[in-house]
């Protein structure tokens, strides 16, 4: 058990205390409490990445349990945040779909041996603008329906596009794995 993977499973404890924090304050306007617990969980998502890559506590497990403990707190959160934006339902709903592909394109990967790609540019700006998107939307309780469209938009662009490339590199894998075989 690396301290990254501590970490990590840190993060994956912080979700159900958010939940309800952001549920009991929700009708208070703005409260600071999720928000410190969203940066708290973010902040340590920059500090396993950096422990692990800077002391070489990269494992097996962390890479699983890094991407899962985001995908949880990214979901939980957007899910939460429907409660005050209703338009964020379609957000929610695509982010959902492409982890679910990128889950059944990683399983696929590895029943045919091919390597699971690691997380590339485009995918950690789609993260990224996504917890902007939620760190503003927890912030701004009131903020005005025209802006929280074009955030969401530009979030969905941003979800799509990182989807799009991660598939074009599981067919290409595939193709490759493909002709080795047939050869």
């Amino acid at each position: 058990m690396t301290i990254p993977n501590l970490l990590s499973i840190f993060r994956i404890f912080l979700i159900p205390i958010f939940v309800p924090v952001f549920i009991i304050t929700e009708g208070e306007g703005f409260s600071w409490w999720p928000v410190i617990i969203l940066a708290v969980s973010g902040l340590t998502d920059l500090l396993d990445g950096f422990i692990a890559r800077r002391y070489n506590q990269i494992s097996d497990l962390g890479i699983i349990l890094d991407p899962v403990a985001d995908k949880l707190t990214q979901i939980a959160v957007c899910a939460c945040l429907t409660v005050r934006y209703n338009q964020l339902l379609i957000l929610l709903i695509i982010y959902v779909v492409k982890e679910l592909v990128m889950l059944t394109g990683g399983a696929i990967q590895l029943k045919f041996g091919g390597p699971i790609p690691s997380a590339k540019w485009y995918g950690k700006l789609s993260t990224f603008q996504l917890y902007v998107a939620m760190g503003l939307f927890l912030i701004i309780p009131d903020m005005n329906p025209i802006l929280i469209n074009i955030i969401i938009v530009i979030t969905i662009i941003l979800v799509l596009f990182a989807l799009v490339m991660y598939m074009s590199i599981f067919f290409n894998l595939l193709n490759i794995k493909g002709k080795t075989n047939d050869l």
